[in-house]
């Protein structure tokens, strides 16, 4: 555990009255040992008694609790408390003030029907959303460079062999260090697939390993089954959405129709029992219309589809 997340729980301990002597003792310590705090810890000064009041109310409950609680009277109670209260209050302002906010606050990025979006990440890596997909990430990365994703994504990731990137989605977890790759993972769906590009990646469920990835590798994870696959794919296609192309390779007809949900902001409905026979294989443009998108699918596969509003309909031919 490093200082931070220490002071951290210390802080929260002194919130609920259960700091030992021994915390108070080790953030003194920790004090005494820092470089002189900046001018600019406090707000103003009615701010700065505020925390120094609050602080010493924590305290006092920490020395004098109800009687019926059988706990250990602090031995310098009032020693270390008084020397506690002359800093802890500027260890709150500035702590919380420089690493606590900072690198605990979380940004949320959602991408609108028919739209991708590019992120430069606080490491300089970079990420693609397509249509649909949010991601959630800090605005500090900690040890561990973590993001969460529901929906799809393109990821090139800044090389760090001393930072880990991760990438948390409802299902599975890709451990990388530095590399381009691609994460589909919509809540919707039963299958979660993850395709390198360049480098390689660590792919987990429920944190034990599944398998590596490296160029080039595609591993489809079902949830319903609770197994694997893993094949090859082509290094051109991978990333093609976000190049402006709709780019489907022997998907389920629930993964088309959603993909033509987040591009084209219609709904379809169709029979999953009737539908679950055949495998989709479809590039085109994003500049297509959607009724011409369905005619391309429908000079293929034996569907047909009515269109009312943003309502579509679609069913396999007698």
């Amino acid at each position: 555990m490093d200082a931070q997340e220490k002071i951290a729980q210390i802080l929260q301990r002194l919130e609920t009255g259960t700091c030992t002597p021994q915390e108070l003792q080790w953030l003194q310590d920790w004090y005494d040992n820092q470089p002189a705090l900046p001018m600019h810890t406090f707000r103003d000064e009615a701010h700065k008694q505020q925390l120094k009041t609050g602080m010493l109310q924590h305290i006092h409950a920490q020395l004098e609790p109800p009687v019926h609680v059988p706990v250990v009277r602090m031995r310098y109670g009032w020693q270390i408390a008084a020397a506690v209260l002359a800093g802890v209050a500027g260890i709150c302002g500035w702590w919380f003030l420089n690493n606590w906010q900072p690198r605990h606050k979380m940004i949320l990025v959602q991408v609108g029907t028919g739209q991708q979006k590019e992120l430069l990440l606080p490491d300089s890596s970079r990420v693609w959303l397509n249509a649909g997909a949010t991601m959630e990430y800090p605005q500090e990365f900690s040890d561990v460079r973590t993001v969460k994703l529901d929906g799809e994504a393109f990821f090139d990731i800044k090389q760090d062999e001393h930072h880990p990137f991760e990438v948390h989605t409802g299902q599975i977890n890709v451990q990388v260090l530095g590399t381009s790759f691609d994460v589909k993972a919509y809540a919707t769906l039963d299958e979660t697939q993850v395709t390198v590009k360049t480098g390689m990646v660590k792919v987990l469920h429920e944190q034990k390993g599944l398998d590596v990835l490296s160029a080039n590798d595609q591993l489809t994870f079902s949830r319903s089954a609770q197994q694997y696959m893993k094949s090859k794919v082509s290094n051109q296609q991978i990333s093609e959405w976000a190049g402006g192309m709709i780019s489907l390779s022997q998907a389920g007809f629930a993964e088309l129709a959603l993909t033509l949900e987040n591009q084209y902001g219609v709904r379809i409905r169709f029979n999953p029992a009737e539908m679950k026979q055949d495998e989709y294989t479809l590039r085109c443009s994003k500049q297509l219309t959607i009724t011409e998108v369905l005619d391309l699918i429908s000079s293929i596969h034996p569907v047909q589809y009515d269109i009312k509003d943003k309502d579509i309909t679609i069913h396999r031919k007698n």
